[in-house]
């Protein structure tokens, strides 16, 4: 720390004795802010041409490949690319579309290989890991919440136990302090000690930015901008679920898909997003058939409305009866044990 910075410090501290604790941490953030600024600045801009070699290097050595994530929702990946590291990445959807639903087995998928990091807001522990248990098991989590289960359901429990101990996920119930800055030290904190790749916020409306909450556009706003930066300057994926505004519901002649102008409170989210997904069961609003006549029961459409990296479009997942997982194609949904000690490689339960 030089002479000057820790002069700045004592200085706010000292000066502001009589201030209460969260205005001299907020004129101690903005001199973070400040200090983080002179440091870009003192960054030298780079040629093309080196740009281009260490591209080029890159594609030769396929070390390129490092920063793809697979999302393994195979139709997804193929269309889209998956998802990329450094890209800060929001998924909408209006109340009951499946946003968290979605996002709990995209973090299964990807933590398969990739260290995941899911931070949520809005469920507490015990819920959210219901819905993880539900995913692999084919169990509604209303069930493993009442504890009404079969002995069956409960050896179904047993092997898919394994599943998890397979899966480098960490789950972190964030409700004490929602600061976006508070968030941003956790995050920085778990990608240095535990090689965080991925980052799952659920969702962003319930973080918040102090002094901004008098103004809820800057507020989403300068939340949107964090999140990004944290993707950029740490090189991982940041995926945060966001909610839409009520103007699909009044959508009547498109099927009440939603649109990028229907993300709610900041139209900096559609901005600063790399890629915006939205999900949406045309199911709920009573839609049943497509206008080919295809059934759309238990479909759930995944819209790109927003791609920087790719091509935007749609392509469709099937949910079980009792939404508790996603399937790329017609699969049955019926839970096997023996299929799943064949995909997992579990020769018996664990307990």
């Amino acid at each position: 720390m030089t002479q000057e910075l820790q002069t700045k410090i004592e200085n706010i501290i000292n000066s502001n004795q009589q201030a209460d604790d969260k205005d001299v941490m907020f004129r101690l953030k903005q001199l973070l802010y400040e200090t983080e600024g002179y440091i870009d600045a003192d960054r030298e801009a780079k040629r093309i041409a080196d740009l281009v070699y260490e591209n080029l290097q890159q594609f030769m050595k396929k070390t390129h490949q490092n920063a793809t994530i697979h999302s393994g929702f195979d139709d997804f990946d193929n269309e889209f690319g998956g998802f990329y590291l450094g890209e800060f990445v929001v998924v909408g959807g209006r109340p009951a579309m499946g946003k968290t639903q979605f996002l709990v087995n995209l973090s299964m998928n990807i933590s398969k290989t990739v260290p995941t990091l899911y931070v949520t807001l809005d469920l507490s522990e015990l819920f959210l890991t219901s819905r993880f248990i539900a995913s692999v098991s084919g169990i509604p989590a209303s069930h493993l919440l009442q504890r009404d289960l079969s002995p069956a359901q409960w050896e179904q429990i047993d092997i898919t136990y394994r599943a998890f101990t397979e899966r480098q996920l960490y789950i972190y119930e964030f409700c004490s302090n929602t600061h976006i800055t508070a968030l941003k030290a956790y995050c920085q904190k778990q990608i240095r000690e535990n090689g965080i790749q991925v980052i799952i916020v659920d969702y962003l409306q319930l973080l918040s930015a102090y002094p901004h909450r008098k103004y809820r556009e800057l507020e989403v706003s300068f939340i949107c901008r964090e999140l990004k930066r944290i993707a950029k300057e740490n090189n991982i994926c940041m995926i945060a679920s966001s909610q839409l505004s009520r103007a699909p519901e009044n959508r009547y002649e498109e099927g009440k898909r939603p649109h990028l102008s229907d993300l709610r409170e900041s139209g900096a989210i559609e901005q600063d997003a790399d890629k915006v997904i939205f999900i949406h069961r045309p199911e709920y609003y009573s839609f049943f058939e497509d206008s080919t006549g295809n059934s759309l029961k238990n479909v759930v459409e995944i819209i790109v409305a927003k791609n920087r990296n790719g091509c935007t479009g749609s392509i469709n997942l099937l949910k079980d009866n009792d939404f508790t997982m996603l399937q790329n194609d017609k699969k049955v949904f019926a839970f096997s044990l023996d299929r799943f000690r064949e995909i997992e490689g579990i020769d018996e339960a664990p307990f």
